[in-house]
């Protein structure tokens, strides 16, 4: 069974998130601040984070940051805040997508059904075990990067991306093609989502992310891993 855990201050909304994915037929558990959810995270296994920025008991950009530092769940953020810059800080803080409140439910679920079909499909990937650019190891089994020996800690996001990547190795890619690929309608459509995803995978494996080696930019066009 899959299971959801939502982290939402107020009660009302609380109660109604955890309804709402109740009856698609997940499992559900619920926090109402940063300590509960916290150890909600160590004491369960959890397969999807609805994260309220704006909580009783601390910063919900912080609670985002302290899983993804040790979790690779997908983390949906829901937030007042709709400013595309209040978006893109969610997004390099570990988020995989941001919702605005107030929000629709079906988009809702539309967005977490998202965000768990491409978790399960890179648990199904069964076309390689590793590609090595140059000193980048993507380890499939572990959905996972290694530079040098150490792992990237990347999120689901930045490994999809990171993959596509990796299997056109030495050749350019184009964000049009990474934008289609790995952001479906029901999600923040921007192709600066692109670039805010390079921006963490370069601060991942990257020993100067401001002068890349590994993770190149191809001007006016998009991207493309050196071999």
């Amino acid at each position: 069974m899959t299971t959801i855990l939502v982290v939402e201050d107020e009660l009302l909304t609380r109660r109604m998130l955890q309804e709402l994915l109740q009856n698609e037929g997940f499992t559900v558990i619920t926090a109402g601040g940063v300590a509960e959810a916290l150890a909600e995270i160590e004491h369960r296994t959890c397969d999807l984070v609805l994260l309220d920025l704006i909580l009783p008991d601390g910063d919900g950009l912080a609670v985002c940051k302290r899983i993804r530092a040790r979790h690779q769940m997908p983390i949906v953020i829901l937030s007042t805040k709709r400013e595309l810059n209040d978006r893109v800080i969610g997004l390099e803080t570990g988020a995989d997508d941001y919702i605005i409140k107030p929000f629709e439910p079906l988009e809702v679920v539309a967005r977490v059904r998202a965000q768990l079909r491409r978790a399960q499909e890179l648990n199904r990937e069964e076309d390689a075990t590793v590609f090595r650019a140059g000193p980048l190891v993507l380890d499939i089994s572990l959905r996972d990067a290694k530079v040098d020996g150490k792992r990237a800690s990347l999120t689901s996001k930045e490994f999809e991306l990171l993959h596509l990547l990796a299997k056109r190795a030495g050749r350019a890619v184009s964000r049009e093609f990474l934008f289609e690929q790995l952001w479906s309608e029901e999600e923040l459509a921007s192709e600066k989502n692109v670039a805010v995803y390079i921006r963490r995978i370069r601060q991942k494996i990257e020993s100067d992310p401001d002068a890349p080696r590994i993770l190149l930019t191809v001007r006016g066009y998009g991207y493309r891993l050196a071999t």
